[in-house]
């Protein structure tokens, strides 16, 4: 398993993986989301490319792209600790899923995020999402905030 750095070249099989993404949110959520917007993803998947506060990496297992992790650098001033990490996305086909692909690159991130002297990494999960929920919080996150809604 090669873990690099997100290229032009992987877009097609990137957006394989956050259409995968998608339907299973759409499964566990019940159909929040609709279904994937392809142009609305590729033209994202390419603005990536040319941010500088993007991190993306892809897990490659020879020709095949198997995991992908989108994160971005940024900065909210009115926090205490301004500059942080928020992870947008982080996705293995199901076929690659439980070998230890998602948690290699989000500690890929960790490493990226020392080097920057940054010490906070933030993301969001469904809580109806437990499998993703049980991960994050095995790798240490912990709740920090809950959303609600209501459908009126």
């Amino acid at each position: 398993m090669i873990f690099r750095k997100f290229e032009e070249k992987d877009i097609p099989q990137v957006l394989e993986i956050c259409r995968e993404m998608r339907e299973h949110h759409r499964k566990v959520l019940h159909g929040y989301f609709k279904p994937i917007d392809e142009a609305y993803e590729l033209k994202s998947l390419q603005e990536t490319l040319t941010d500088d506060d993007a991190f993306a990496l892809v897990a490659e297992e020879g020709d095949t792209i198997c995991g992908w992790l989108c994160a971005e650098f940024t900065s909210r001033p009115y926090l205490e600790n301004e500059r942080f990490c928020h992870v947008c996305e982080l996705g293995v086909l199901p076929d690659f899923r439980r070998q230890g692909i998602a948690e290699s690159l989000m500690r890929k991130l960790f490493e990226e995020t020392k080097k920057r002297g940054i010490s906070e990494i933030n993301l969001g999960v469904f809580n109806d999402n437990a499998g993703a929920y049980k991960f994050y919080q095995k790798l240490g996150f912990k709740p920090l905030e809950q959303k609600m809604k209501i459908n009126v």
